[in-house]
């Protein structure tokens, strides 16, 4: 049939998020939206925190495109199947969700989008549009009858120069002059000038989503972005997962950005090698950049090792001096579970957060639900060590996987006693004393907001006291040997909420992220039809 109107939706997680609560559209779908409003469709975009999505307009949809991460992978099933139930028209399935789980999302659409969705998106709509054939289209999966079929890879586009519309975005605000007089608090914005990473972190989803490698946008598209997203506020992010990893670029970058005069604060992502040039550092406070958020991810050098982060504790700890000395707050994250990870690992992470003096941190218990080492994947918990309740508890709050050094109860609460600690009232007084009024102020409304996550937290911690009971010896290691004959008996033992079904809890078989050897069609057409294991 003919597509004209296109509906492009983002879901958020089933429970409070500490770590998005910010009103802010993830990055990927505006760019879809505006691509395919460009190729001449009719689009229309949601991003639920902003806007959710109304009925009357999918309705009127002839296809209709999510966006999905793990966290809101059920909520986007559920609505996908009632749209294909009551309206009956193509539904199509992108984002990292999709990427890493696309047979879990057959079940609930018709096509699923692979890695950058840029070139795919408008190929497959034109494709479904004209009546054509989808095999010829790279970079998606979908189903033949009960075959998964997955077609060329496509690698992404080496130019991605398209200025993200977010006018498309139902209900997103512009900047009105009431709000610049009283200072209200505005979205804050998203900006993108490179895709892709050049280190290969195992713990780390990059590589999957972007891989073309490391890519620079051109200057002047970053640009007219930046002029764009002025009519919306001055909060900004650049959502590139290494913002000066070429100094060159990024210095002619920052030049344009300080003759235009903008009037944004902007935080940017880079690693620690950036404080070795002080003239870039310079260059990024005169921009507008007045803070920096550094993926710092451990303490323990063994677990920095073992995640290949190609950095030390004296680097981080010296990046964390200098970068202060420029006056640029410090955001941070930490994923901690690991393997060489203990009780005391988490505890020292919290002191070291606190004594440093970071402006704000995030500490992610390790993603335990990775595809297998087959897919291409890198695996860095066995499968068979997940714990997975459901999606919803995929947010980077929960801990889905059964850690080395401690039982995941004992991992739960230390990582609640960790955010506790580091958002006291003690602490938020310690900033006030110190001067430091911006961080005393963010302080507080992490401990607010934390406060609602906690509350789901607790109950997990009584269904992860259940599921590991018998699987840690005296001293709180995991009896691998104990969980191996468990899962033989029944491999889907470690995704249920102990003894009860996935019924009851409402999850689909074909949603569990376990390695069930599959066989998967792949068509090429420099290959053929090739038929293999998942």
């Amino acid at each position: 049939m003919a597509i004209n109107k296109i509906t492009c939706i983002q879901l958020d997680g089933e429970f409070p998020d500490f770590c998005y609560r910010l009103v802010m559209p993830d990055y990927g779908l505006p760019l879809i939206g505006t691509i395919l409003a460009q190729a001449g469709y009719d689009v229309k975009v949601y991003i639920e925190h902003i806007k959710p999505p109304e009925w009357d307009r999918i309705k009127e949809s002839d296809l209709v495109c999510f966006s999905a991460i793990n966290a809101a992978a059920a909520k986007t099933y559920r609505l996908a199947r009632e749209i294909k139930s009551k309206i009956g028209v193509p539904i199509i399935i992108g984002g990292t969700h999709a990427t890493y789980y696309p047979e879990s999302c057959l079940d609930s659409c018709d096509y699923v989008v692979l890695g950058e969705g840029d070139e795919t998106i408008v190929e497959l709509v034109r494709t479904l549009s004209e009546g054509g054939d989808v095999t010829n289209v790279a970079g998606i999966s979908y189903r033949a009858g009960r075959e998964v079929r997955r077609t060329a890879p496509r690698v992404g586009p080496d130019r991605f120069d398209t200025v993200p519309d977010f006018s498309l975005i139902s209900g997103y605000p512009r900047l009105r002059g009431l709000d610049i007089l009283l200072q209200r608090r505005r979205p804050l914005l998203t900006m993108q000038s490179s895709r892709g990473c050049q280190y290969n972190c195992t713990f780390c989803i990059v590589n999957t989503m972007f891989p073309g490698g490391y890519r620079k946008r051109a200057i002047d598209s970053v640009i007219r972005d930046m002029r764009d997203k002025s009519q919306y506020g001055r909060a900004m992010m650049f959502v590139d997962n290494e913002f000066a990893v070429i100094p060159r670029y990024t210095k002619k970058l920052l030049r344009r950005m300080i003759q235009e005069k903008f009037d944004f604060e902007i935080v940017v992502f880079a690693r620690v090698e950036v404080v070795k040039d002080d003239e870039l550092l310079s260059l990024m406070r005169e921009a507008g950049i007045t803070h920096i958020y550094q993926g710092y991810e451990s303490v323990q050098p063994e677990t920095l090792v073992a995640y290949k982060k190609r950095q030390k504790y004296e680097q981080i700890v010296a990046a964390i001096e200098k970068l202060h000395s420029f006056g640029f707050g410090i955001l941070s994250s930490f994923v901690l579970g690991a393997d060489t990870d203990t009780v005391e690992t988490i505890r020292r992470t919290a002191d070291f957060i606190i004594e440093r003096k970071l402006a704000n941190a995030y500490m992610f218990p390790i993603w335990g639900h990775f595809p297998e080492e087959s897919n291409g994947f890198q695996t860095i918990i066995p499968w068979y060590r997940s714990i997975f309740k459901g999606w919803g508890y995929c947010d980077g709050h929960y801990a889905t996987h059964f850690p080395a050094q401690m039982p995941p109860s004992v991992f739960q609460r230390e990582l609640i006693a960790a955010y506790r600690k580091i958002y006291s009232t003690q602490e938020i007084l310690r900033a006030l004393v110190d001067g430091r009024y911006a961080v005393a102020k963010g302080r507080l409304m992490s401990k607010y907001a934390w406060g609602f996550v906690e509350k789901n937290l607790w109950e997990y911690v009584t269904f992860l006291e259940e599921i590991e009971e018998g699987l840690y010896d005296a001293e709180g290691k995991l009896r691998e040997d104990l969980l191996v004959q468990r899962v033989e008996k029944d491999p889907r033992w470690t995704f249920q909420a102990g003894n009860r079904t996935l019924e009851a809890l409402g999850i689909s078989p074909l949603e569990l992220p376990i390695p069930v050897k599959r066989n998967i069609t792949c068509v090429s057409p420099r290959l053929g039809t090739v038929t293999g294991p998942s």
